[in-house]
């Protein structure tokens, strides 16, 4: 703890924030990182309990693919959202777009806590079926409200805490997004001892759960009503909009969007899944998704370190590859816990560092960009994990679980299929894995074989014995543990993309003699000055314009021997 109080004390660059702004104190500067880190825990604890809803909405008809959808919409929002917040910042500002999108997030919950009363009524005055569609609507929209608050968030965040931390880009965006991971943990440990019948203690209804995060939300909305937040890129300077919008010339910043989406598909894909692809390998699938995000939270704190032995780019290659090792591990025919948590140990490593470095880079190689071009990245990944990544990895589970299932087990297949279209019933199959689980519990046993009874079809329900159930249950989780499976290996695909964008990216800086910070006076961008145009600031016009960010803070208290924007690029 005294190493993360350190840092947020500031104590090595205590002064030197006269590179942005005046009238902000080094107090109010830590406050508001403090108040954008826990934007992450509120969107951390709201992932982690929905991650962890699987088998409480498989319970009301809501098969793995939908589940997968669902998941979907709480990234899609934040695609679309995150680009068009980066502009709304640049007018807007910090301060009043964050409001906004409290509220909203506040909406979301709301909507999360009347489900469960709504789908009562659906079912009393339209049937099951009708009943179980419309609830996937409402929780459609909710996660989709709740992804679209979250885009705004980011928006505000990113590029205010990299205007916060000017002369240390990359070790304080990870340090912010520490709380992502931090609230998956805080989320994460809700679910384990509240959520599902394998709840640590006493269970609690899911909508509580996953709604608790508002919690957050009210605590933050206290801390920032009264806080002064700084001018953004455009108000400070006063550049044109194709000044804002010139990181799109630059040949090394598409690559970025690319990596960027690849990240986002392979980092948020597997996190959205990863509870249920793991739910029949270990006894609280939440455990694995709660001990990954604890390695991500510890080793956000110390990008800086790190990046100062490789620059930021070595960082992500490295990253990528120990990503690709990680998926293949978790793909492999592996059962006990130690060896799942050994594998999921390296894939954390593998994507500790990958989401905030990216926005780093943004920041220090595209500063004329403002909020745009780190609000482009963050678009780029929610946008491919919501359209692409979770659905994906939820359809090759359910694919190959069917696949497996119907090839060794025609007949327990035909007992768990629906009449419309053959496919297998979610209750019923889950159900079935939750009897094979329960061992000795009677009494839970007993409770599984009654919800296979009432979703069975009339013409197998005589054939729904307790020993054919758990024959049953024995088949239908070995084929669902062999979808997880093929799900996490063939992921690993997307690394590997990730790898050859990283190692094209670090032959281009090395030809170029290195990676360099940059700031406005540079001419920012990788396509050089010309890319701006005569609209670019000068020394005159805007305060940010010294040669680099060291040679700013050398100014202010003789250097920052943390520093070194040559070579080191992260600090």
């Amino acid at each position: 703890m005294w190493y993360l109080y350190s840092l947020l004390m500031d104590r090595i660059l205590a002064g030197c924030n006269f590179l942005y702004w005046n009238d902000l104190t080094m107090e109010n500067r830590k406050t508001l990182l403090i108040i954008s880190f826990l934007t992450l825990i509120g969107a951390g604890m709201g992932f982690a309990t929905r991650a962890a809803a699987g088998p409480a909405w498989a319970k009301l008809g809501i098969d793995g693919d939908t589940f997968g959808a669902i998941m979907g919409y709480g990234f899609l929002g934040f695609g679309f959202v995150i680009f068009f917040g980066g502009i709304l910042v640049e007018y807007m500002g910090y301060k009043k777009l964050l409001g906004i999108s409290i509220l909203l997030h506040l909406i979301s919950a709301v909507l999360i806590l009347v489900a469960p009363s709504m789908h009562a009524g659906w079912v009393e005055s339209i049937g099951e079926a009708e009943a179980t569609a419309n609830l996937t609507n409402l929780l459609m929209y909710s996660v989709l409200l709740f992804s679209i608050c979250q885009g705004l968030y980011e928006a505000v965040i990113n590029p205010l805490v990299g205007q916060l931390y000017p002369e240390n880009q990359t070790h304080y965006l990870n340090i912010l997004h520490a709380g992502w991971p931090g609230g998956i943990i805080v989320g994460g440990l809700l679910a384990f001892c509240f959520q599902n019948d394998t709840a640590y203690f006493p269970e609690i209804e899911w909508h509580y759960m996953l709604s608790s995060y508002s919690l957050v939300l009210i605590a933050m909305t206290a801390m920032m009503l009264k806080q002064p937040f700084p001018e953004t890129t455009k108000s400070k300077s006063s550049v044109s909009l194709g000044v804002l919008f010139s990181c799109f010339l630059s040949i090394p910043f598409l690559v970025l969007i690319v990596a960027h989406a690849l990240i986002g598909s392979m980092e948020l894909g597997v996190d959205s899944m990863q509870t249920r692809l793991m739910e029949r390998l270990v006894e609280n699938s939440v455990s694995v998704l709660i001990y990954t995000s604890a390695l991500m939270f510890i080793l956000r704190f110390f990008a800086g370190p790190i990046v100062h032995k490789i620059n930021p780019i070595g960082l992500l290659f490295v990253s990528s590859l120990f990503a690709i090792v990680g998926l293949l591990w978790l793909g492999s025919e592996i059962e006990t816990a130690v060896i799942i948590f050994a594998a999921a140990t390296v894939y954390s490593l593998g994507k500790a560092f990958l989401w905030p470095t990216m926005l780093a880079i943004a920041g220090e190689r595209y500063p004329q960009s403002g909020a745009i071009a780190m609000s482009t990245l963050g678009a780029a990944g929610m946008i491919s994990v919501g359209f692409v990544g979770s659905a994906m990895i939820a359809n090759q589970q359910t694919t190959t679980m069917n696949d497996v299932l119907k090839k060794n087990n025609p007949t327990v297949y035909a007992r768990y299929a629906n009449e419309i279209d053959g496919e297998l019933i979610p209750t019923m199959t889950q159900a079935a894995m939750e009897y094979d689980a329960a061992g000795d519990d009677a009494t839970l046993r007993e409770k599984k074989r009654k919800i296979i009874l009432s979703a069975a079809r009339e013409d197998v329900k005589g054939d729904l014995s307790d020993s054919i159930i758990a024959e049953d249950g024995i088949a239908i989780t070995k084929a669902f543990n062999t979808g997880g499976r093929a799900a996490l290996t063939n992921t690993s695909i997307l690394p590997v993309g990730m790898a050859i964008c990283f190692l094209g990216l670090l032959v281009y800086y090395k030809s170029i003699g290195g990676y360099k910070v940059l700031t406005l006076d540079d001419g920012g961008g990788d396509g050089g000055e010309d890319e701006l145009g005569s609209d670019a600031p000068t020394d005159d016009a805007d305060p940010l314009a010294v040669t680099t960010v060291e040679e700013g803070a050398e100014e202010c208290c003789g250097g920052d021997e943390e520093g070194g924007a040559e070579g080191g690029g992260g600090g």
